[in-house]
């Protein structure tokens, strides 16, 4: 019985607080929209080129992208794969991790870091030492920087939905506690675009009557789109993704559209240049470069060709134009 009034009681205050719940509920799914919307362009920025079949870039850009770090290495048992990385050892003398913790869901082993400072012979550190990739130069994870975007996205477009839904309704209706009901029905047909009639006598009563304050809510959905657009293209600055609209372009010098062109560059390639290096450095220890078995690490699309490549760190890292296999593993020159 104790149960089953509680469970009433769970009920009621539910159905009193349903508004604010739903409310939280649609701020989440706003939130979590835009945030995907970033992790699938993050995601999809790098295509990792003739990695071995044992290897899987998805995991690799996901541990990027939420760990800042991952490391590829050769087991005995899996062959090449890449996992999961904590660093938590003495530092070398470039401030790296002597030795680092490899893991992943059932795998976990600790390995040297591969500096190119060892001197023992290359076969016998295959199975001793692991590559660092980083996300970027700091080792930090995507994801942080594009939680805030999103979170900034996403208070602005439920402002948006507020402000229109005051436009539609701009008037608050005050009643007694009796009629408290009737009120709540009454907006939500109005906000649902139902006609309502009220027949009750009662409220031809000028005790009973309704009544309507106007809120006088100032329309500002241009103002707040307009912050929407600037915030999105700093987030998709910060990805390394021209974001400039055309009708923007239009009004632009050619000094500014360089200077933005100069940031979204820099952007790229912090994220570029780590992931080349690691696939040099796994070239060497593997005994791959110079072969048609030696990775690399390209942008998609069309976003590698806006990267500058004179004295740039990325020029030295240039990949083959074809990327298409033939059978055996061999590249098209």
């Amino acid at each position: 019985m104790k149960k089953d009034n509680k469970r009433i009681r769970n009920l009621k205050q539910y159905q009193q607080n349903y508004k604010y719940i739903d409310s939280a509920i649609l701020n989440d799914m706003t939130f979590d929209d835009f945030l995907h919307r970033f992790e699938r362009i993050a995601l999809s920025t790098f295509e990792w080129v003739n990695l071995p079949e044992s290897m899987n870039e998805r995991w690799l850009e996901r541990t990027l992208y939420f760990h800042g770090k991952a490391a590829l290495l050769y087991d005995e048992d899996y062959g090449f794969i890449n996992t999961s990385v904590a660093t938590g050892s003495e530092l070398n003398i470039y401030g790296l991790p002597i030795k680092v913790q490899c893991f992943s869901h059932t795998f976990y082993k600790w390995r040297k870091l591969f500096s190119g400072l060892n001197e023992e012979d290359q076969e016998s550190q295959k199975l001793k030492e692991a590559i660092l990739v980083m996300n970027d130069e700091l080792a930090l994870p995507t994801c942080g920087t594009l939680e805030l975007y999103a979170k900034r996205l996403a208070d602005a477009q439920r402002t948006i939905d507020v402000n229109l839904s005051a436009q539609k309704f701009p008037v608050a209706v005050v009643g007694s506690q009796d009629q408290k009901v009737t009120l709540e029905n009454l907006y939500n047909q109005y906000n649902g675009n139902q006609p309502f009639i009220f027949g009750d006598s009662k409220f031809l009563d000028p005790d009973n009557t309704l009544k309507v304050i106007n809120t006088g809510a100032p329309y500002v959905i241009d103002k707040i789109s307009d912050y929407k657009k600037e915030i999105l293209n700093e987030a998709l600055t910060f990805l390394g993704i021209n974001n400039v609209s055309i009708e923007k372009k239009e009004r632009l010098v050619t000094d500014e559209a360089n200077s933005n062109n100069e940031v979204i560059n820099m952007n790229l390639q912090s994220r570029l240049a780590p992931r080349l290096r690691a696939c040099k450095q796994f070239n060497d220890l593997f005994g791959l470069t110079g072969t048609n078995k030696e990775i690399s690490v390209r942008v998609r699309s069309d976003l590698y060709n806006t990267i500058k490549k004179e004295l740039s760190v990325t020029k030295e890292f240039e990949p083959i134009e074809n990327y298409e296999t033939l059978e055996g593993g061999e590249t098209n020159e």
